[in-house]
């Protein structure tokens, strides 16, 4: 039992702040809110928060945890007047350089930021054509690591090795999918992150290759239930 004593407590839904209050969590659950919860509670580890805010916590909607060592990079690339010539002289030269351990601590940094930010849950997308099958494991492992929740997928791409690679990208997402399945049954690893199924960037894939990732949706979620 942990009693955060003194805090200001947020709520989103409905609406509302209670400042100088206790919250008291019982493992990983809060189970009050309230006003001199170390009485009830005497035998439980108190933190003073003087005051300071406790709220839920952030959901960030969309990410790309690969590129998390591009910040503050110094890299010599071509003009890019528009997304498509950056995608091209930046990020998709970066994505195909990544190899497991960069994977590794770019997914740790960036999940380790995202919780220093307020940020508990993320959404992310990504891409390591130079490692695609067990790629995802890589990233879950920085998660778990963490201790973030996650959904993260395998952008489905055909830009450096045709359909090909795209296959190869859909079978990962399915790959993973299912060790999220088998995992989540034997209840030996906490239960932080999911799978879905994503494309980078879609406009840029052919018609071939959007059908492709279509049949793949299709597939995986039929095995999912």
């Amino acid at each position: 039992m942990l009693i955060l004593r003194n805090a200001t407590a947020v709520q989103f839904e409905p609406a509302r702040v209670d400042e100088g209050v206790d919250i008291a969590i019982d493992g990983t659950a809060i189970v009050a809110v309230e006003k001199n919860l170390t009485a009830r509670y005497p035998a439980a580890t108190v933190k003073e928060m003087q005051g300071r805010l406790v709220m839920p916590g952030i959901v960030c909607a969309h990410n790309h945890f690969y590129s998390g060592l591009a910040r503050g990079i110094l890299a010599r690339i071509d003009h890019c007047p528009d997304f498509i010539s950056m995608l091209k002289n930046l990020w998709w030269k970066l994505d195909r350089a990544l190899d497991e351990e960069s994977l590794y601590y770019s997914e740790l940094v960036c999940s380790l930021e995202a919780i220093k930010q307020g940020c508990t849950s993320v959404i992310d997308h990504h891409a390591s054509p130079s490692l695609i099958g067990g790629s995802l494991d890589v990233l879950r492992r920085g998660f778990l690591t963490a201790g973030l929740r996650g959904m993260t997928c395998y952008e489905t791409t055909d830009r450096n090795g045709g359909l090909d690679e795209l296959r190869r990208g859909v079978e990962e997402n399915i790959r993973f999918a299912h060790r999220i399945d088998l995992d989540k049954k034997s209840g030996k690893t906490p239960y932080l992150v999911e799978a879905h199924i994503g494309a980078h960037a879609p406009f840029t894939l052919s018609d071939a290759g959007l059908e492709l990732l279509a049949d793949a949706i299709t597939r995986a979620a039929y095995s999912r239930r």
